[in-house]
């Protein structure tokens, strides 16, 4: 390989620059040779490692008119700026896609002055949060604002994660926290642009998941006492390629926290893929952990491969449970049968302490929820473990 990394672009030459999924600043990667290749092969003066990229993918080339891409016949094809790309003039700012890889072209060169337009985001000139009363909501608009809000969160880093505290039952004491994404302030956070942008599988979504978690993992180094961090993956990401070392890379920021890569029931599946993918965190020393469980004893003891080292039930499972003998059997039978897989079942939703002694009683061996303390700031969480552990 011939590649280089540059620490700064000082030259007329293009770069490339790529985001890491354990990093939130750019790789910067100098394209000096031509043709220069990229693929999946060592001879390839970039080489991806992704088992959706051809051995020898894409090229990019000089040409008369400045620099191109060229795909080389690849399986999964090669993208730029969305468009399907056989050969493709490339200009600066040019994102391209190989196969299930993001890379964004660079070239410095003479620009001349242009018109600048100055985009006010939602409430600039009110205080955070507030909009007028009688501000119509326009979807569109609102979309694209919602995305330039975006950009600049992840170009500042500014990403900020809730903890929640998860206690020993038998105990009291805090073991640990889950991270989870802190919600826009005020009215923001019901806006439907918001949440169809928060539900639509794409790059710029897939890239601020990441950088949730890279920020909690650091923030949680911070986080006094508790073993264990929990991180939640969203359904799309499950059997990435990147994800078991990218959570993995994450165990050396959060302060000797075991990292525990937390997975939403509904994408737990008994094929090959998905129990390669279990296989794979495992033999990084991440632990697994199923979250919004509301199934029976059976699903649990169906599959030994597929048995997670933690069960986060339902919040709905909990909540009055001291009331409910149905809810009362399904979590005893629950516990019974992760207990032949050594699996650890959390109650989660946990509102009072009758509902925490009900659990308790029922065989849970860890809780989390309002009882024990709000979801809060990394400084706020902190408080609530040391009072939980009193």
């Amino acid at each position: 390989m011939r590649t280089k990394a540059i620490a700064a672009v000082g030259t007329t030459l293009p770069w490339l620059e790529i985001y890491s999924p354990s990093s939130s600043a750019p790789e910067l990667i100098e394209v000096k040779d031509f043709p220069f290749t990229l693929g999946r092969s060592d001879e390839c003066d970039y080489k991806i490692v992704s088992s959706r990229v051809s051995r020898e993918h894409a090229e990019i080339i000089r040409t008369s008119g400045g620099f191109a891409i060229r795909d080389l016949g690849s399986t999964n094809g090669t993208l730029v700026n969305g468009q399907r790309a056989d050969k493709s003039r490339l200009g600066d700012g040019d994102l391209i896609l190989i196969a299930d890889f993001e890379l964004t072209f660079r070239v410095a060169g003479k620009t001349e002055p242009g018109r600048t337009v100055t985009q006010i985001m939602p409430g600039e000139g009110h205080a955070p949060g507030e909009e007028p009363e009688d501000r119509e909501e326009n979807v569109p608009l609102d979309l694209i604002r919602s995305v330039r809000a975006q950009h600049e969160r992840l170009l500042c880093r500014g990403v900020r994660s809730h903890f929640q505290v998860l206690v020993d039952l038998e105990s009291g004491q805090g073991v640990g926290y889950e991270s989870l994404p802190a919600p826009a302030p005020g009215k923001q956070a019901a806006r439907t642009s918001e949440q169809l942008l928060a539900s639509t599988e794409c790059r710029l979504t897939e890239r601020m998941h990441q950088l949730q978690r890279l920020m909690a993992a650091e923030h949680a180094a911070s986080l006094p006492q508790g073993e264990l961090l929990f991180l939640r993956l969203e359904p799309a990401e499950v059997g990435a390629d990147l994800i078991p070392d990218s959570l993995a890379r994450m165990q050396g920021l959060s302060g000797g926290k075991r990292i525990v890569a937390a997975i939403p029931e509904s994408a737990v599946v008994d094929i090959p893929y998905f129990r390669d993918f279990l296989a794979r965190l495992r033999h990084l020393g991440l632990g697994v952990a199923y979250f919004g469980f509301a199934g029976n004893q059976h699903q649990v003891i169906a599959n030994q491969e597929l048995a997670p080292n933690y069960l986060l039930l339902a919040p709905l499972l909990a909540r009055g449970v001291d009331k409910s003998t149905q809810r009362q059997q399904q979590i005893r039978a629950i516990v019974e049968a992760a207990a032949q897989r050594n699996t650890r079942v959390v109650a989660t939703g946990v509102h009072s302490e009758v509902e925490a002694q009900t659990c308790r009683e029922l065989g849970c061996q860890l809780a989390q929820g309002d009882h024990y303390g709000h979801a809060q700031f990394a400084e706020s969480a902190a408080e609530d473990l040391a009072a939980s552990s009193r």
